[in-house]
């Protein structure tokens, strides 16, 4: 009970002794304010960023395995030896349909340069459209759901149809008042019938469109009759249920085993899951978040270093209260904890006015980005508190230690 009062009695004194130097305060602990800002913020935008990533990877399915030559997530230039990588071949995906037993479905699909040419449809029109030519299961493996009409058949694929199923984007797009199924649009010249339109996916984090919204699907085979030349694979596939790792050992073996990787040599190809294209993307949020915490230490320091100057300057300012106080019996350890109180006070307002202003601003990004979904992780919360509390009780030790030290009778004499 003789503690808690000591320190109700503390923390009173610190506030009075606060209130009393308001702006002096407040410019101390605007390195604190600043620290503690950029943490909740940072890691809280990261955080709906994240969420947002793994919301739109599992929309193709948590059991699906992503097949390319390339990486799917590059940082930095890339190597000579990944830009030599030969393309997958369509051979490629029907040997891992056929000695891959954990697998259930594949989709083997090429994507259609588009640079400079359109779709259209009437007055409408579509820039530089994203085309791809998939097969008739990629609606199952893809986890596709259709808006309108219905997706293209094996026979569609075998005869090289002409039809396409349009993303929701563009379909809007073309065909703003609806209606998109059995009109004709011209892809790069060449006329289609819409047999399809899709449900619109997960908006970006960012909240700009989703990529998938933006496709025009077409028959596999239709597209390699009018790009013959195009022969750069992308397989997806969708793994037995439980047997996704069993499914994985399974593609590379018989893919190594297709593209003549010898035995001591690293595969000439990617293979991605879910869970590996989030942990990839994780590796950039954690170089972001190393970032963010080396930026919130130094607004650490610099409020500590304000803490402990401003500190010093109140010990001087208080030399014969406290020379007073040990007259009367005030111990060097009262003293001390007097002023460690003070300081861890001070920054402790610091870290929780710059709590509430990140929360604040992170309600104004919520209704401007509603589909990051910002929010903010109870480790952030925690670290920035404990941070600000720590700085107070680091930073003030030297001056309450120089306080408790001081004779109280040339403290009594002090003017």
């Amino acid at each position: 009970m003789r503690r808690f009062v000591a320190i109700r009695e503390n923390v009173r004194l610190a506030f009075e002794t606060l209130d009393a130097h308001r702006f002096r305060s407040f410019l101390t602990v605007l390195g604190i304010f600043i620290g503690v800002l950029l943490v909740v913020t940072v890691a809280s935008v990261l955080n709906g960023f994240r969420q947002s990533v793994v919301d739109q990877v599992e929309q193709f399915g948590t059991n699906n395995v992503y097949v390319y030559r390339m990486p799917f997530v590059q940082l930095g230039p890339m190597s000579r030896e990944l830009r030599q990588r030969r393309p997958l071949r369509l051979e490629d995906a029907w040997a891992v349909r056929q000695h891959c037993p954990s697998v259930e479905l594949i989709s083997p699909a090429i994507q259609v340069p588009m640079f400079l040419k359109r779709a259209v449809a009437g007055k409408e029109e579509v820039d530089s459209p994203r085309v791809r030519g998939v097969f008739p299961d990629n609606v199952e493996v893809a986890n596709r759901v259709l808006e309108q009409g219905r997706f293209f058949t094996e026979q569609e694929n075998e005869h090289r149809v002409p039809v396409v199923v349009l993303g929701h984007a563009v379909a809007k797009a073309l065909f703003p008042n609806g209606g998109a199924v059995g009109k004709q649009v011209l892809v790069d010249g060449r006329g289609y019938t819409v047999v399809g339109t899709l449900e619109k996916r997960k908006d970006s984090p960012l909240g700009g469109q989703n990529e998938e919204d933006a496709l025009i699907l077409g028959p596999y085979y239709t597209m390699r009759r009018f790009y013959p030349s195009e022969d750069d694979h992308f397989l997806a596939v969708r793994a037995r249920s439980g047997k996704l790792q069993e499914a994985i050992e399974e593609i590379s073996t018989v893919l190594r085993k297709q593209r003549r990787v010898r035995w001591n040599q690293d595969d000439n190809f990617e293979i991605n899951t879910a869970d590996t294209l989030v942990s990839a993307f994780d590796d950039i949020v954690f170089a972001v978040l190393a970032v963010m915490f080396l930026l919130s230490t130094v607004g650490f320091l610099v409020g500590g270093v304000g803490v402990m100057n401003i500190m010093l300057v109140s010990v001087r300012e208080r030399t014969r209260e406290i020379g007073l106080r040990k007259a009367v019996g005030a111990r060097r350890a009262d003293i001390l904890f007097q002023f460690l109180v003070e300081a861890m006070v001070l920054c402790t307002i610091g870290g929780v006015l710059g709590l509430l202003v990140a929360e604040g601003l992170l309600a104004l990004v919520g209704a401007v980005v509603p589909q990051l979904g910002a929010v903010t992780p109870m480790w952030a919360r925690v670290f920035a508190f404990a941070g600000s509390a720590s700085v107070g009780l680091f930073f003030g030790l030297w001056p309450a230690w120089k306080a408790a030290s001081l004779d109280p009778v040339e403290a009594l004499r002090f003017e």
